[in-house]
């Protein structure tokens, strides 16, 4: 086994119990595309079928889930259901990192200063490969698809006209209640295209380094 997975071993460990997300008491849980597939992704994960996880990530990571596409670069890395490769991994990685993941990040990093150069040539026309179809943009599109289609089938209408419909909603503990279609929506907006397209285009910042101050007294 190439010694450089080793360290990742207990990363991939960890994905192995990634759900859709911990959220508030009090707070809609809305299943959508991505928490579905990640679900199913871990179940496979923790089963063995890293084949069939590799699908659920994949599907996942087509609505932006950053887990989703941080496990597929830790599925690339240690050669789980798919050949090793780590430039496709790293690549993964840094596509995953992009809303400032401290741990995606982290990972990212560490993987890059192990690579090698013939896989440092690659890794650009990888990215722009895999960005082109599970990046934010691409995401973004499918999520304000997949709300329009929930309009058309949970309201009936065409227009995805919803003031007459309730909806019943549940937060993390299970305590359900009814709201209305408009509120449904605006709740559903809100979490999982609104909060999507704030975090895009995100800029990391690393850390402040004091620098010597050279310039004369008065400049």
């Amino acid at each position: 086994m190439n010694t450089r997975t080793c360290m990742f071993a207990f990363v991939l460990a960890m994905l192995v119990g990634l759900s859709s997300g911990v959220a508030l008491a009090g707070a809609p849980v809305f299943e959508t595309p991505e928490s579905r597939e990640l679900v199913r992704g871990a179940h496979n994960l923790k089963k063995g079928y890293n084949n069939d996880a590799l699908r659920n990530f994949k599907r996942a990571a087509e609505y932006g889930s950053k887990d989703a596409q941080k496990t597929i670069g830790m599925l690339y890395i240690n050669g789980a259901g798919v050949p090793m490769d780590w430039a496709r991994g790293y690549a993964w990685l840094k596509l995953s990192a992009t809303h400032g993941d401290p741990e995606a990040v982290s990972a990212r990093d560490q993987v890059f200063a192990q690579l090698k150069d013939e896989e440092k040539a690659t890794v650009d026309r990888i990215y722009a490969e895999i960005d082109a179809e599970y990046g934010d943009q691409a995401a973004l599109a499918r999520r304000e698809e997949w709300v329009r289609k929930q309009k058309r089938e949970i309201t009936g209408s065409r227009t995805g006209a919803s003031s007459q419909v309730r909806v019943q909603v549940a937060d993390a503990t299970g305590f359900a209640w009814e709201v209305s279609g408009a509120k449904y929506f605006e709740l559903l907006e809100g979490d999982y295209i609104l909060e999507f397209r704030q975090r895009m285009g995100q800029v990391e910042i690393g850390e402040l380094k004091l620098v010597d101050d050279d310039r004369p007294e008065g400049g």
